[in-house]
Protein backbone atom coordinates (compact mmCIF):
# COMPACT_ATOMS: atom_id res chain seq x y z
CA UNK A 1 0.00 0.00 0.00
CA UNK A 2 1.19 3.37 -1.04
CA UNK A 3 0.62 6.31 1.26
CA UNK A 4 2.47 8.95 2.15
CA UNK A 5 0.77 9.84 5.57
CA UNK A 6 0.92 6.79 7.28
CA UNK A 7 0.06 6.19 10.97
CA UNK A 8 0.40 3.75 14.00
CA UNK A 9 -0.30 4.29 17.23
CA UNK A 10 0.53 2.01 20.26
CA UNK A 11 -2.24 2.63 23.17
CA UNK A 12 -3.89 0.55 25.53
CA UNK A 13 -6.35 3.38 26.08
CA UNK A 14 -9.14 2.93 23.43
CA UNK A 15 -9.69 7.07 24.06
CA UNK A 16 -6.12 8.22 23.49
CA UNK A 17 -6.18 5.98 20.17
CA UNK A 18 -9.65 7.48 19.15
CA UNK A 19 -8.52 10.89 20.03
CA UNK A 20 -5.48 10.54 18.55
CA UNK A 21 -7.15 9.68 15.38
CA UNK A 22 -9.41 12.24 15.13
CA UNK A 23 -6.27 14.59 15.75
CA UNK A 24 -4.81 12.92 12.77
CA UNK A 25 -7.84 12.88 10.59
CA UNK A 26 -8.79 16.52 10.95
CA UNK A 27 -4.45 17.61 10.25
CA UNK A 28 -3.36 15.44 7.81
CA UNK A 29 -4.54 14.53 3.70
CA UNK A 30 -5.96 11.20 3.40
CA UNK A 31 -4.09 9.31 6.54
CA UNK A 32 -3.69 5.92 6.88
CA UNK A 33 -3.96 5.17 10.97
CA UNK A 34 -3.49 2.07 12.18
CA UNK A 35 -4.08 1.20 15.88
CA UNK A 36 -3.09 -1.36 17.95
CA UNK A 37 -3.91 -1.56 21.57
CA UNK A 38 -0.55 -3.50 22.44
CA UNK A 39 2.97 -3.69 22.04
CA UNK A 40 3.06 -7.44 20.41
CA UNK A 41 0.46 -6.53 17.65
CA UNK A 42 2.14 -3.64 16.62
CA UNK A 43 5.55 -5.30 16.23
CA UNK A 44 3.93 -8.28 14.37
CA UNK A 45 1.93 -5.70 12.11
CA UNK A 46 5.38 -3.74 11.63
CA UNK A 47 7.63 -6.96 10.68
CA UNK A 48 4.85 -8.47 8.49
CA UNK A 49 3.03 -6.01 6.34
CA UNK A 50 4.41 -4.23 3.72
CA UNK A 51 4.24 -0.37 4.14
CA UNK A 52 5.45 1.20 1.31
CA UNK A 53 6.06 4.70 2.32
CA UNK A 54 8.80 7.01 3.00
CA UNK A 55 8.29 7.79 6.13
CA UNK A 56 6.01 6.18 8.70
CA UNK A 57 5.35 8.45 12.08
CA UNK A 58 4.74 5.94 15.19
CA UNK A 59 3.10 7.09 17.94
CA UNK A 60 3.78 5.24 20.95
CA UNK A 61 2.37 5.21 24.75
CA UNK A 62 5.11 3.96 27.76
CA UNK A 63 2.72 2.65 30.07
CA UNK A 64 1.14 0.03 29.17
CA UNK A 65 0.23 -3.51 30.90
CA UNK A 66 2.20 -6.62 30.09
CA UNK A 67 4.91 -5.13 27.60
CA UNK A 68 5.48 -1.53 27.38
CA UNK A 69 6.21 1.11 25.27
CA UNK A 70 10.09 0.65 26.91
CA UNK A 71 9.89 -3.20 25.79
CA UNK A 72 8.34 -2.02 22.44
CA UNK A 73 11.27 0.18 21.50
CA UNK A 74 14.28 -2.62 22.73
CA UNK A 75 12.09 -5.20 20.57
CA UNK A 76 12.29 -2.60 17.83
CA UNK A 77 15.98 -1.71 18.00
CA UNK A 78 16.75 -5.06 16.75
CA UNK A 79 14.94 -4.97 13.87
CA UNK A 80 16.69 -4.92 10.41
CA UNK A 81 18.12 -0.91 10.22
CA UNK A 82 16.92 -0.70 6.45
CA UNK A 83 13.01 -1.11 8.28
CA UNK A 84 13.66 0.72 11.22
CA UNK A 85 14.75 3.87 9.45
CA UNK A 86 11.32 4.11 7.92
CA UNK A 87 10.08 4.93 11.04
CA UNK A 88 10.32 8.38 13.39
CA UNK A 89 8.85 7.28 16.48
CA UNK A 90 7.50 10.02 19.52
CA UNK A 91 6.86 8.80 22.50
CA UNK A 92 3.39 9.71 23.34
CA UNK A 93 2.86 9.87 26.74
CA UNK A 94 0.59 11.27 30.27
CA UNK A 95 4.38 11.08 32.23
CA UNK A 96 5.63 14.12 32.79
CA UNK A 97 8.53 12.40 35.03
CA UNK A 98 12.09 13.34 33.68
CA UNK A 99 13.56 10.14 34.15
CA UNK A 100 11.00 9.06 31.36
CA UNK A 101 12.25 11.49 29.11
CA UNK A 102 15.85 11.07 30.19
CA UNK A 103 15.58 7.57 29.28
CA UNK A 104 13.84 8.44 25.87
CA UNK A 105 16.68 10.08 24.42
CA UNK A 106 18.88 6.63 24.74
CA UNK A 107 16.83 5.31 22.05
CA UNK A 108 18.37 6.56 18.46
CA UNK A 109 14.50 5.69 16.95
CA UNK A 110 12.92 7.92 19.13
CA UNK A 111 12.19 11.72 17.93
CA UNK A 112 10.65 13.42 20.13
CA UNK A 113 8.16 13.13 23.99
CA UNK A 114 5.26 14.56 23.24
CA UNK A 115 2.48 14.66 25.89
CA UNK A 116 -1.08 13.26 25.46
CA UNK A 117 -3.27 13.52 24.63
CA UNK A 118 -2.38 14.36 21.05
CA UNK A 119 -3.20 18.02 19.86
CA UNK A 120 -2.78 19.62 16.23
CA UNK A 121 0.13 21.97 17.93
CA UNK A 122 2.12 18.89 18.73
CA UNK A 123 1.25 16.84 15.05
CA UNK A 124 2.60 20.58 13.84
CA UNK A 125 5.67 20.07 15.53
CA UNK A 126 6.03 16.33 14.00
CA UNK A 127 5.60 17.53 10.73
CA UNK A 128 7.86 20.28 11.24
CA UNK A 129 10.41 17.88 11.96
CA UNK A 130 9.61 15.89 9.24
CA UNK A 131 10.23 18.30 7.12
CA UNK A 132 13.25 19.38 8.01
CA UNK A 133 14.95 15.82 7.59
Amino acid sequence: MQNNNIFITVDDDPINQFLSKVIITRNVENPKVFAFGNVQDALEFITNEDIKSQKIILLLDINMPQLDGWDFLDKFDQLDNALKQRFDIYLLSSSTDKSDINKAKFYPSVIDFIAKPLSSNSLDIVFKRLKAA
